[in-house]
């Protein structure tokens, strides 16, 4: 056996970094598609079916969900600056508590995808 530099490379590692780079890239290409999207479609109303699940599964994500959901409606109509600041507070909070919850579902589809 040669021991030669080139003998020496890691094939398999650097075939798992590509996969990886791979999933990756999907996931991040899937998240962008999402973002992008007018939320009409039957896919993206499905993936929202999924992710106000995952919510409702919770209990406490449920509550905290629900909570800044009504504050979010009080503040529909804000006129002064305070009312504004609760009112973007809210959705905040909001889109904090569904991010993740779309990342993992995106990144597990993905991977059942990619049988990894």
């Amino acid at each position: 056996m040669s021991t030669s530099p080139a003998n020496m490379h890691d094939w398999e590692f650097e075939r798992e970094s590509a996969r990886d780079a791979e999933i990756k890239q999907a996931i991040a290409e899937r998240i962008r598609e999402l973002e992008q999207s007018s939320g009409h479609s039957e896919d993206a109303q499905e993936f929202m079916g999924d992710v106000l699940s995952a919510i409702d599964d919770s209990g406490i994500l449920s509550e905290k969900f629900h909570c800044y959901l009504f504050k979010l409606w009080q503040t529909r109509n804000a006129q002064d600056e305070e009312e504004k600041k609760k009112m973007a507070r809210a959705a905040q909070v909001l889109a904090n508590t569904i991010a993740p919850i779309m990342r993992d579902i995106v990144s597990s589809d993905i991977h059942k995808e990619f049988g990894a």
